[in-house]
């Protein structure tokens, strides 16, 4: 029987494929192993087969094979963070996001969280809201928000940063390298990072300068369409990723990129491209300068993009290992999802808070004078369960650590 003759009535993720396990062969590559589930953050929080990739990828089959209907699999899916923790330990190689992202794209959930979820999909929607949050900042009375307002509004208000520093040149902007030059760069600056985390931004020209490297910023970079695909508008996604790349000098050593989520989406887009995260680029081209003592405690929580889809984390910690006078602590399961996962922390904000609330237990086990983090996302969900918790440690990029490690 064809698998569309008995689909329900109304739109679906399988419209437009008459054979879905013909379009989406991943669904039947699954062997059922399991290795999956111990590396699954949201299987290892509620134990539910429902809650694993594998199961996750049974329901998708169910329903293509007409078994299940496509609306009711929708709540289990879209409990996944797409972390990409399954896909380094899948022996069948299955492209699990994939499968994820084409049934967010066909089956939205109700309109008013697609409206939401295309909002903070848009660089135009986060200077809003980062224009907005940062005002109810200033004025004192986002504690408010976050005490009274709608849940998903107080997920968003809660991870707003104390001290958020803006950095967005409005026309292109070129530093020259100090002598002896080695290259030219591009840097990516990402919608929530020159939002919320300019002072990252700016540690990173201020780096890649005294290292040798001219940095160009193209004017009016579009946003790397990373939020886009996570939520399931891969169409969107792949446009803006385009758009942001087309922006960059073809001829550019390498467009350097401080956000992990946009450096794991813009890689994957084009991997012909040379992308990487700033840090891991200056470690592995070797650093010049003298490095000075910094004698601090660090933990170092690793950005699943990153470790996952970029896999450079160990790179990172290389890095961090280098630094004179660092001890660098490692906690438990460091490898573990945050629960920011893109804007996940809005869509399942309850998930989301009990995922954070376990990553600070683990952090705050090793006792650390400052975490270091290389994602804007998950920087704002660190800091936010540091909050809840009356705990002053700070929340650093490595690029960060390195500029005061080279006493810039």
């Amino acid at each position: 029987m064809n698998p569309a003759s008995a689909r329900p009535e109304g739109k679906t993720w399988l419209d437009g494929h008459p054979d879905p396990l013909a379009d989406f062969p991943g669904l039947l590559d699954c062997v059922h192993c399991g290795l999956c589930l111990p590396v699954c953050p949201s299987y290892r929080l509620s134990g539910k087969e429902t809650d694993s990739p594998r199961g996750r990828i049974a329901l998708l089959r169910g329903a293509a094979e007409n078994r299940l209907k496509p609306d009711d699999i929708v709540p289990a899916l879209d409990r996944c963070l797409l972390c990409r923790a399954c896909e380094t330990v899948c022996p069948s190689r299955v492209p699990y996001h994939r499968l994820v992202e084409q049934q967010r794209e066909g089956l939205p959930p109700a309109w008013i969280l697609r409206s939401q979820r295309r909002w903070l999909s848009s660089a135009a929607g986060i200077r809003l809201a980062g224009i907005m949050l940062r005002s109810l900042r200033s004025l004192g009375i986002l504690g408010l928000v976050e005490r009274f307002a709608p849940r998903r509004l107080r997920a968003m208000a809660g991870t707003v940063p104390l001290a958020p520093h803006r950095f967005r040149p409005q026309e292109a902007l070129f530093r020259p390298a100090h002598p002896p030059r080695r290259g030219r760069v591009g840097l990516h600056l990402g919608c929530v990072q020159a939002e919320f985390f300019g002072q990252v931004l700016e540690d990173t020209i201020a780096v890649l300068q005294q290292q040798g490297f001219d940095v160009e910023i193209p004017p009016q970079v579009p946003c790397c369409g990373s939020l886009a695909a996570h939520n399931g508008d891969a169409a969107e996604g792949r446009r803006m990723a385009d758009r942001t790349l087309q922006a960059f000098d073809p001829q550019l050593d390498a467009v350097l990129i401080p956000a992990a989520g946009c450096l794991g989406h813009l890689q994957e887009f084009d991997r012909r491209r040379p992308c990487h995260d700033p840090a891991v680029f200056l470690f592995e081209r070797g650093l010049r300068g003298r490095l000075r003592p910094l004698t601090q405690r660090l933990a170092y929580d690793p950005p699943c993009h990153l470790s996952f889809v970029a896999g450079k984390s160990d790179v990172v910690t290389a890095l961090l290992h280098s630094l004179p006078g660092v001890e660098l602590r490692h906690h438990d399961e460091a490898d573990t999802c945050c629960g920011a996962g893109g804007v996940a922390f809005l869509r399942q904000p309850e998930q989301s808070q009990a995922l954070l609330q376990q990553k600070i237990d683990r952090l705050l086990a090793v006792d650390p004078e400052v975490i270091v983090s290389g994602n804007p996302g998950c920087q704002m969900r660190l800091e936010a369960g540091l909050r809840q918790r009356n705990v002053s440690v700070p929340v650093v990029h490595p690029i960060q650590l390195l500029r005061k490690a080279l006493s810039i």
